[in-house]
This record gives C-alpha cells, sequence and structure tokens, in this order.
C-alpha cells in the first residue's frame, strides 16, 4: 500500500492536464477496491447513465492543498473542492 500515486490539482485542471484527463473528463465510475479504501461513492450518480453497480461514481483525493491545509478533492461530477 506504500505505491499509491496521488495527482496534483494542475494534472486534474490546469496547465498540467494529463492527457486521459483532457481525453475522457475528470468524472470517472469508482472502482471496488477504491471504496475499499476509504473512497466515497455516490448512490445518486453514475456515469453516462449507467445505473449498475459498476456506474457508480466517487470522490477522489489529489495532494494538493485546497487552501486550507487539507487534500483536494475532485467530486464525482468532476468539481473540485
Amino acid at each position: 500500500m506504500k505505491k499509491f500515486t496521488f495527482l496534483t490539482q494542475e494534472q486534474y485542471f490546469d496547465d498540467e492536464q494529463l492527457d486521459i484527463i483532457k481525453k475522457r473528463g475528470t468524472e470517472a465510475v469508482i472502482t471496488d477496491f477504491s471504496i475499499l479504501l476509504g473512497g466515497f461513492v455516490s448512490d445518486y450518480n453514475h456515469i453516462q447513465n449507467d445505473d449498475s453497480l459498476e456506474g457508480r461514481t466517487g470522490a477522489y483525493w489529489t495532494k494538493s492543498d485546497d487552501g486550507d491545509g487539507d487534500a483536494r478533492v475532485v467530486y464525482y461530477d468532476g468539481d473540485r473542492n
């Protein structure tokens, strides 16, 4: 569990945005593994109207500071906080 990579805010939204984020957007399904590690899963929001368990979206943590000393979060709909 020591080999996790957390993206930065810039890799999600700004001038360092990853090509895959540019291509697919920030909304993504959340995996069972992510949920087991404590990831937030939304019961009401699903990717591309897929209301199955496989279509669930969630919130993702970044290693960027949110300005209050907490980790920046990317929500299920791609908004950041």
